[in-house]
């Protein structure tokens, strides 16, 4: 598969998650409040896998978060507890689904989740989770 087809195997099986409003590839400068909760596939670096360079190793972040604008009664606590919720689907639909996905329409894909990196509650208006991933096929 090209890098290309790796991200978009990716972003068909992420959009898939239930209550997620939106699922782009790339992080556009005008998200509003309406488009989250959120996912937005970034990638990150690409190298080749072999000498020819046949296969891509794909370094892929996975963005997501929600607006604080709709906090309920549980505060913070409860949109991190939200966005957990949601970072354990993502990873799960990245290693399994989206690989299974690829295997079902003949291509072989291998996802080794790397990392999750968090916005230290630095904006104001949004909780921003990031995961990352190395893809390769």
């Amino acid at each position: 598969m090209t890098a290309w087809e790796l991200l978009t195997q990716i972003k068909a099986t992420l959009a898939t998650i239930p209550g997620t409003t939106t699922c782009k590839i790339g992080l556009e400068q005008n998200i509003t409040p309406d488009q989250y909760p959120l996912i937005r596939l970034l990638p990150t670096r690409m190298q080749p896998k072999d000498d020819v360079g046949n296969q891509a190793l794909l370094e892929v972040t996975v963005y997501f978060g929600a607006a604080l604008l709709e906090v309920d009664s549980g505060g913070l606590e409860t949109v991190y507890a939200n966005l957990f919720s949601l970072e354990e689907t993502i990873r799960q639909a990245v290693l399994f689904g989206a690989v299974k996905a690829a295997w079902e329409s003949g291509n072989r894909m291998q996802v080794r989740y790397v990392d999750t990196l968090f916005d230290e509650d630095r904006l104001p208006h949004y909780k921003m989770m990031a995961s990352r991933f190395e893809v390769e096929g």
